[in-house]
C-alpha cells in the first residue's frame, strides 16, 4: 500500500494541490476511525508538513464543514502542540465507557501536562465537569500528576467570551485555560525563530493556570524571547576584522536556509522539520540537523567563510542519535555536512567570544585550491571536503 508521506516525499506538488478533505478520501481505507490506517497516515504526514502547511489546513478544517474536519483539527492542533516542543500523546477521536475522552495530553519539558479539549467554536456551553472528571480519571490511573497538571481548551474561533465568562464562573476556574487556534499557531511560528530551549520552556509555560496580578512573569518570558530573536539576528554578522568588502555587503545576511535544507532532506532521504530557527529534524527527532550559512569573504588565497555556534546548538544535536552540523558556504550549492561527532571533535580549536552572558564558538570554513577546511586554510585545518553534499544530490 502507498502512503500518504511517500507520495508526499515523491510527489509533493500532488498533494500540495489536494484540500484536507481529499488527503482524507486517498488515505487508508477513506475513513477516519481510532487507531486505522487511514489515521495513521495522515498523523504520519502531519508529523512531515511544515508549520505553513498544518496552518493552512488548520484553516481549512474552520473554514469549511466537511465530514471528520473536527476529528482532523484534533489530530492538526496535536501536531502543533508537538512543534512547540510537547511530548504528545493523541487522544481518541470517539470516547466511550472504556475510554477517557480527552483530545490529546500534551507533557512539558519539566513534566507538567496539560489535558487537551479542542473545539472549532465556543458558540455552545462545554461542560467542564466532563473535562474535569477526565483529568481526575487520569490522575487515578497514575497517568498525570494531580498538582502538575490542568486542563488546555483550544478554540477554532478568536471570540472566545462565551466560554471564557463560562470558565471564570465555575469551580473549576483556576485548572482550566483557553487559547484560540491562532493564538497557537502564532506561538509555533514563534518557536521556530527560537535557538535557545530555555526559551522554549518559557512558551511552553505561557500555557499554564498562573495568577497574573503580578506580571513580572508574563514580562519574563517576553522579554527572554525578544532577547533570543535579538541574538539570532546578530550570529549573521561577520567577525570585526573583516574588511574586504563594503559596509554595506557585510549589512546583508546570507539568507538561503531553506533552499539548504532542502538539499539536504533530499541528500539524507529524510523529511525534516523546523524546530526553531536554524534547527531542523526528522519526524522521529532521532536525525537532527544545525543548518547555518554564510556569504562569503575573501581573504588572501583562500575564501572564508564564518559561523556563530551556540550552547544551544550543541544541546540540540546532543540530544539525538544522528546528528549533523551543516556549513552553508555561500550558496545552498555548496554545503559541508559533518556529523556531530566529527564537528564538536574540533571544538577545542575554535576561537570563542563570551560577553553579556553570550558564549559562543567561530566557526570558520576556508575554500583553498578546491578543498574546504574547517578551522584553519591549510592542512593544520580539517579537511571536510568529502562532506560536501555531491552536486548530483542538489535538489531541481
Amino acid at each position: 500500500m502507498i502512503k500518504l508521506l511517500d507520495i508526499w516525499i515523491e510527489q509533493r506538488d500532488f498533494l500540495v494541490s489536494k484540500s484536507v478533505e481529499q488527503l482524507i478520501a486517498i488515505s487508508g481505507d477513506g475513513t477516519l476511525r481510532d487507531g486505522n490506517e487511514a489515521s495513521a497516515q495522515l498523523r504520519e504526514l502531519f508529523s512531515n508538513i511544515s508549520a505553513s502547511d498544518i496552518s493552512r489546513y488548520v484553516d481549512e478544517c474552520l473554514s469549511k464543514s466537511f465530514t471528520n474536519s473536527g476529528l482532523i483539527l484534533q489530530d492538526l492542533i496535536n501536531e502543533t502542540g508537538r512543534r512547540l516542543g510537547f511530548k504528545i500523546r493523541p487522544g481518541y477521536y470517539r470516547g466511550g465507557t472504556s475510554r477517557i475522552g480527552y483530545d490529546g495530553i500534551w507533557t512539558a519539558r519539566d513534566g507538567y501536562s496539560f489535558v487537551i479539549e479542542v473545539k472549532t467554536t465556543d458558540a455552545y456551553q462545554l461542560n467542564l465537569d466532563t473535562q474535569a472528571a477526565y483529568r481526575e480519571r487520569l490522575v487515578q490511573e497514575g497517568q498525570i500528576e494531580e498538582k502538575k497538571s490542568s486542563i488546555l481548551i483550544v478554540v477554532g474561533r478568536r471570540d472566545t467570551g462565551g466560554l471564557e465568562a463560562q470558565t471564570r464562573g465555575s469551580r473549576h476556574a483556576w485548572d482550566v485555560r483557553i487559547i484560540s487556534v491562532d493564538a497557537l499557531l502564532k506561538l509555533m511560528r514563534v518557536k521556530e525563530n527560537l535557538t535557545d530551549s530555555r526559551t522554549v520552556s518559557q512558551i511552553q509555560e505561557i500555557l499554564k493556570p498562573l495568577e497574573y496580578t503580578r506580571v513580572d512573569r508574563l514580562v519574563d518570558i517576553i522579554f527572554t524571547a525578544s532577547e533570543d530573536l535579538q541574538n539570532d539576528d546578530s550570529e549573521d554578522e561577520p567577525l570585526a576584522e573583516d574588511h574586504s568588502k563594503s559596509t554595506k555587503e557585510q549589512a546583508a545576511p546570507a539568507n538561503f536556509h531553506e533552499q539548504s535544507v532542502n538539499r539536504i532532506s533530499k541528500y539524507l532521504s529524510t523529511p525534516l522539520i523546523k524546530q526553531g530557527r536554524c534547527t531542523f529534524t526528522d519526524a522521529a527527532q532521532v536525525v537532527r540537523v544545525l543548518c547555518i550559512v554564510s556569504k562569503e569573504y575573501q581573504r588572501a588565497g583562500a575564501i572564508r567563510y564564518w559561523y556563530a555556534f551556540h550552547p544551544s546548538h550543541k544541546e540540540f544535536l546532543d540530544e539525538g542519535t544522528n546528528s549533523y552540523v551543516a556549513l552553508g558556504c555561500g550558496s545552498a550549492d555548496h554545503i559541508v555536512l559533518i556529523p556531530n561527532s566529527t564537528f564538536v571533535s574540533q571544538l577545542p580549536q575554535m576561537r570563542t567570544t563570551e560577553s553579556n552572558g553570550r558564549f559562543y564558538w567561530h566557526v570558520e570554513i576556508f575554500l583553498k585550491n578546491g578543498n574546504y577546511f574547517l578551522n584553519k586554510p591549510t592542512n593544520e585545518g580539517l579537511d571536510v571536503t568529502s562532506f560536501l553534499i555531491p552536486v548530483a544530490n542538489q535538489a531541481s
